[in-house]
């Protein structure tokens, strides 16, 4: 059913209304068609003083506004955790199917869809916790939901946001049936070793099992089977290159890395969260899909203007702007005036602060 919608002026706009429409300014998006408007949402497009009406949806046969409950970080936090749960129950129950279905996994993607509109506190929760040593079922919900974000950002319609979260969803169930021990090992893993190329089996078993859940479009295997091929050929299991992967599988392996990033378990040393997004885009350079990581690093910047962080030095500064092309050195704003860390080369933003 379409609903309704009506042109409100930014002064009656309240958070959890639903815009109809993306709103930028300067290439900079200030609201996302479909995701709630937050306090801060609103405070940007004051700022501003070019948008001045703003088209929402109305509920049905009504002229009241369609509005989403805007829950606490904390709130947030717990339905993270929460799904987490029921995904760890899901898989344990599908798991001993001879002939698995989708109908647990099709709520869940729906429930997860239907959650997590408030794309600003998605992205910091993932941002602030990560997944820790949950690599399966937290890992696996962080996935989703940064998917579905991005798979909005990118354009895809509601049967393709559909699939894109339960591949997202599923994307590492074969993880349930690797060791434990492989799994939880610390530190990266000896190229060419037998635990590395045991785990590495982990997209096929999944790709295994999800095809044979009846009537679930190939799409949503083929995002399982895919997730850690890269354009350059260096990826796994299959070794694919470029227009060889599916676009799930694209959107997936950036949701991936971000996670993983944001969870302390990288290769490499990361110093803070826009460090996160700096790898991102250097796995942008011929692995990840270019053109996916532009529109997420160009739509995800906006969720870090004007947020507190902390320097790690513990000075406390409000980020001002960020240059997509110096993604580590924003302008800030402390209490004694501007602070421009391209020019403070032994300063950092160590962490978002709530």
């Amino acid at each position: 059913m379409l609903l309704k919608k009506k042109l409100l002026p930014i002064s009656e706009l309240k958070p959890g209304m639903i815009p109809a429409n993306d709103i930028f300014s300067e290439g900079k998006m200030l609201l996302a068609k479909d995701i709630a408007i937050t306090e801060s949402g609103i405070d940007k497009l004051k700022q501003q003083y070019i948008v001045d009406k703003v088209e929402i949806y109305l509920e049905n046969n009504s002229e009241e506004a369609l509005t989403f409950k805007i829950k606490t970080a904390k709130e947030i936090e717990n339905t993270f955790n929460e799904f987490s749960s029921n995904l760890k129950d899901i898989f344990k129950s599908i798991s001993k199917l001879k002939a698995p279905e989708i109908q647990e996994v099709r709520a869940f993607s729906e429930k997860i869809q239907k959650e997590f509109n408030e794309t600003g506190a998605i992205i910091k929760n993932v941002v602030f916790y990560g997944s820790g040593n949950d690599t399966i079922y937290r890992h696996s919900v962080n996935v989703a939901a940064i998917s579905f974000i991005l798979g909005k950002w990118i354009g895809l319609d509601n049967k393709n946001i559909n699939l894109l979260t339960y591949s997202a969803v599923l994307h590492d169930f074969g993880k349930i049936k690797i060791d434990k021990d492989i799994l939880d090992k610390e530190g990266s893993f000896i190229p060419g070793s037998s635990e590395y190329e045991t785990f590495k089996t982990h997209p096929v078993i999944g790709y295994n099992f999800v095809k044979e859940i009846p009537y679930l479009d190939y799409s949503v295997s083929y995002g399982v089977l895919m997730h850690h091929e890269r354009l350059d050929g260096s990826g796994y299991p299959l070794g694919v290159k470029e227009d060889k992967i599916h676009k799930f599988a694209k959107i997936i392996a950036i949701a991936d890395l971000f996670d993983e990033v944001n969870s302390n378990r990288y290769n490499e040393k990361v110093c803070g969260p826009l460090d996160a997004l700096r790898i991102v885009q250097e796995q942008s350079l011929g692995k990840l899909d270019c053109n996916y990581c532009n529109i997420f690093l160009n739509h995800i910047l906006n969720y870090y203007m004007g947020e507190n962080v902390l320097l790690n030095n513990d000075k406390s500064c409000k980020v001002i702007q960020i240059n997509i092309n110096d993604l580590t050195n924003p302008l800030l704003l402390a209490d004694e005036g501007f602070l421009d860390l391209k020019k403070e080369k032994d300063l950092y933003v160590k962490k978002l602060v709530i």
